[in-house]
């Protein structure tokens, strides 16, 4: 990972390379006519300011239209991309014109995002931002501080997404979590294979049995308001790796299942932010953990297993494993006494059909508690979209022949069969899902974010456990 540095000035400073501002700002009226000129055709401008200005560079970028958070991440994004694409390895952003002190937190996200680069296996890495220093008066400041550690967050998820699985097995993950236990004061217990077949955590040992690299389930846990019982659970699903078992999936389908953990990616990236934001509640993490492999002891189709909480569950298709695993973590939550509990999910290619990559399914069983996520993404810029729930969708899991299938019906509301799936762990705790699959991975760059895992979802779980 490559991530700038953000750090905050009371001056421009002038030996930055470049100055970044908005529309409004005061400029030499050459380097504006050519800011103008380029505001034609895009939104941002990058001029050589030949020492009309005391900075080599200047990045602008026009007025923002829609005042919202997702349209100032966006702006920021595309400020990160600039800059990336330049190569510039300094740059000085002035907060303080054109920029409400409620949208420099939005801001500073879109610009770690748009600068984030995944070099770790590059040979010659791109040269790119490096520092970045905020000039904002004392306002701005206290609403921007709030963003390095969910930037750090962010960061912290695409950098696990992106790492291929032969650096990022169970045991890899495992040490992930605790470095970031370390640098955010949680408390963490991991509990291994063997523990969680003595435990009757099944469905999780099931699906990981077939690999040499074990899974387990991995807490972990903010005490902010020791004298309450309450918290708030977050769930993540962690496939390291997905063959897709004995229903093997293709060789197209294989390729990206580095990204099947993304879930437990995204909450252990939620985990740091919180962790260093140290909210005034309670809050745990579960990450379940294992690769769904091939060998002689695969699970098989037609098998049965008995989840955490005693649901007996008929697999159909060991492609659909990772409801499984989380099968296990939600109803460990709920056992645990969770007040509420959100999972997170590369959970179903349902969820391209339906959504395509802009919005998150959401599922959930509480009107209050999905309202609350609703407002927490849209306050984080981020977008979700509740999907029904009536009870023929409910049907569409019952097996004949256990209390749950794993699969509904074919290709029919595969969004609904998995989340629906999920939510029967966690009895009558408000939970909600998201199936963050399609949203979680760009194919391409774009103007706003480099190709691969974007972190989506860290801003709206760190709002919730804040």
């Amino acid at each position: 990972m490559t991530q700038p540095k953000i750090t905050w000035t009371a001056k421009r400073d002038t030996k930055a390379e470049a100055l970044v501002v908005f529309e409004g700002a005061d400029l030499p009226a050459i380097i504006a006519k050519e800011v103008r000129r380029q505001w034609k055709r895009r939104s941002v401008a990058v001029v050589a300011t030949l020492g009309h200005m005391t900075h080599a560079l200047l990045v602008a970028h026009r007025k923002v239209r829609d005042e919202s958070s997702l349209e100032w991440m966006k702006s920021g994004a595309r400020l990160g991309r600039a800059l990336t694409g330049e190569e510039v390895e300094s740059a000085v952003i002035d907060g303080d014109c054109g920029v409400p002190a409620e949208a420099l937190s939005a801001l500073l996200l879109g610009l770690h995002r748009g600068c984030y680069r995944f070099e770790r296996y590059k040979s010659k890495p791109t040269p790119g931002p490096r520092r970045l220093s905020v000039f904002a008066d004392g306002a701005r400041r206290k609403a921007g501080k709030k963003a390095l550690p969910i930037s750090e967050g962010i960061a912290l998820a695409r950098d696990l997404i992106n790492t291929p699985a032969e650096d990022m097995g169970p045991a890899e993950f495992e040490a992930a979590a605790r470095k970031t236990a370390r640098a955010a004061g949680l408390k963490i217990r991991v509990i291994n294979a063997a523990r969680c077949r003595q435990m009757g955590l099944r469905a999780l040992a099931m699906v990981g049995r077939a690999s040499t690299r074990p899974p387990r389930l991995i807490v972990l846990e903010h005490k902010g308001a020791p004298h309450s019982k309450h918290f708030l659970a977050f769930a993540g699903k962690g496939i390291v790796f997905d063959t897709g078992g004995l229903d093997l999936k293709s060789a197209a389908g294989m390729l990206l299942m580095k990204k099947d953990m993304g879930g437990a990616a995204t909450v252990l990236g939620a985990a740091l932010a919180l962790g260093k934001l140290a909210p005034k509640r309670n809050l745990r993490f579960y990450l379940a953990i294992a690769e769904n492999s091939v060998s002689g002891n695969s699970m098989r189709p037609g098998d049965i297993v008995k989840a955490f909480d005693g649901t007996t569950i008929e697999i159909l298709n060991t492609d659909a494993e990772g409801r499984l695993v989380l099968a296990d973590a939600v109803a460990l939550a709920a056992h645990e006494g969770a007040s509420k509990i959100i999972d997170a999910a590369t959970l179903t290619g349902a969820a391209m059909i339906a959504m395509g990559r802009v919005r998150v399914p959401l599922v959930g069983n509480d009107e209050t508690w999905l309202s609350e996520i609703e407002a927490a993404a849209e306050a984080s810029g981020e977008r979700v979209w509740r999907f029904p729930t009536d009870p023929e969708y409910h049907d569409q899991i019952r097996s004949k022949v256990a209390d749950l299938k794993n699969i509904g019906k074919g290709s029919e509301a595969g969004v609904l069969a998995g989340g629906l799936f999920i939510g029967h762990f966690a009895g009558k705790v408000p939970w909600a899902h998201l199936d963050i699959s399609p949203a979680s991975w760009k194919e391409a760059d774009d103007g706003e974010c480099a190709r691969g895992a974007t972190g989506v979802m860290v801003p709206t779980l760190v709002r919730l456990g804040s």
